[in-house]
């Protein structure tokens, strides 16, 4: 007869639940509630907001290096939450890529935020979609939480100062001419 292993602990010894099993089901729920509100193309629209100080986000990239938007001031920065699962947020990066080309010269970044995945699914993503601007990992979502992204994708517009100025949810075209604009403008003030 063999050995009985003991149950999985989820409580821990003091009898709170175990932190890693409640990590574990956030995190699950954040990918299920993303995969589930995913938003479709549309025509997408940028919304300004009451400027307010951006929450911060200090996330490592897929080699482990840490990367913090504050080191980022002085630059227009775009925080695009996304994950590989999700079909919006594919069909969105190319063109995202080509919009951080066109304006990174200018003074422009892009941070894109894979939210419940590892380094390796965002890898295979990228060995078929290049892209060039920073991929930083945010596995239990809670970047996502604090930041108040409810659906993918999610882009949050960072001025210059370091203050959220504008959000859109949902693929974009960042070809577009008044996506552009709108950015342009946001670039030019000081």
């Amino acid at each position: 007869m063999k050995p009985r292993r003991p149950p999985p602990r989820t409580r821990s010894a003091a009898g709170a639940p175990d932190r890693g099993v409640l990590i574990r089901l956030t995190a699950s729920a954040l990918a299920l509630a993303a995969a589930l509100f995913a938003l479709p193309a549309r025509a997408a629209e940028l919304r300004p907001l009451t400027p307010t100080p951006a929450a911060p986000l200090v996330l490592r990239d897929l080699d482990g290096r840490g990367v913090d938007l504050a080191q980022l001031r002085g630059k227009l920065v775009l925080v695009n939450f996304w994950a590989t699962y999700c079909k919006p947020c594919r069909a969105e990066m190319p063109s995202l890529d080509r919009l951080r080309t066109r304006l990174a010269p200018r003074g422009m970044e892009v941070l894109g935020v894979d939210v419940g995945e590892d380094a390796d699914a965002v890898r295979r993503f990228t060995a078929t979609v290049p892209v060039g601007f920073p991929l930083l990992l945010d596995p239990e979502g809670a970047t996502m939480a604090r930041w108040k992204a409810i659906a993918l994708p999610t882009t949050l517009v960072i001025d210059r100062r370091g203050r959220l100025r504008a959000r859109l949810t949902g693929e974009a075209d960042w070809d577009g001419p008044d996506l552009v604009a709108a950015l342009e403008k946001l670039m030019t003030e000081p």
